[in-house]
């Protein structure tokens, strides 16, 4: 009988099964949604952009065969006080086997505010952000981001409130690197209010390269 089990014991070890390389987990995406979602819920609706498809959003992330994590912040949520937050949680992750290029932290409006100072405080080389339509002098002055990992800036130019991340970047020397998208879509900064392709596949282009 302990002959018979060593036998069948070397036979599970040797095969394929055993052998095999476990499986490529699926990079995570934590995104960070627009204040209106703070305000006014995850369909919150804004006179100038109709409403903001908070679930549709999640959705099309997790239908492109990525891991999201995300929640409706509450309503005046303090930026630093939630990047801190975030920083934590990403740690935590990487602390537990996760290869930094395998997270990407994607901010829109105000979540983008608090996506650079997640950048600016992880100081990872490998995690990447994506940062859609906040990067201004507003956000250079009062936040001071100095930006580190592997940037990607997706802005439409007709936006008045978000442009290119460019300065900011060029004052940022660990960012390992940046690459930008100017949209013409002329949705202004209604573009993150809906899971539109123009974005949402760079995106996740960026988060599974």
């Amino acid at each position: 009988m302990i002959m018979l089990s060593a036998v069948i014991l070397g036979v599970v070890a040797n095969s394929p099964a055993a052998t095999a390389k476990p499986p490529i987990t699926p990079p995570t995406v934590y995104y960070l949604h627009g204040k209106i979602v703070e305000d006014l819920g995850p369909r919150g609706v804004s006179p100038r952009f109709g409403a903001y498809d908070y679930p549709g959003i999640i959705e099309a992330f997790r239908d492109a065969g990525v891991e999201v994590v995300s929640e409706v912040r509450p309503k005046d949520t303090d930026p630093h006080a939630y990047a801190d937050r975030l920083v934590v949680q990403i740690r935590g992750q990487l602390a537990a086997g996760t290869p930094p290029s395998r997270i990407t932290v994607v901010g829109a409006s105000k979540g983008s505010v608090i996506a650079s100072l997640v950048s600016t405080r992880l100081n990872i080389p490998g995690v990447r952000y994506v940062l859609l339509a906040n990067c201004n002098q507003w956000l250079a002055r009062e936040m001071k981001p100095k930006l580190t990992g592997e940037i990607l800036s997706i802005y439409e130019a007709s936006d008045e409130i978000g442009g290119t991340c460019k300065p900011i970047v060029d004052q940022s020397p660990a960012v390992r690197k940046f690459e930008e998208i100017r949209l013409e879509t002329g949705l202004g900064h209604g573009l993150l209010y809906r899971p539109l392709k123009e974005w949402i596949a760079p995106a996740v282009a960026w988060a599974r390269r």
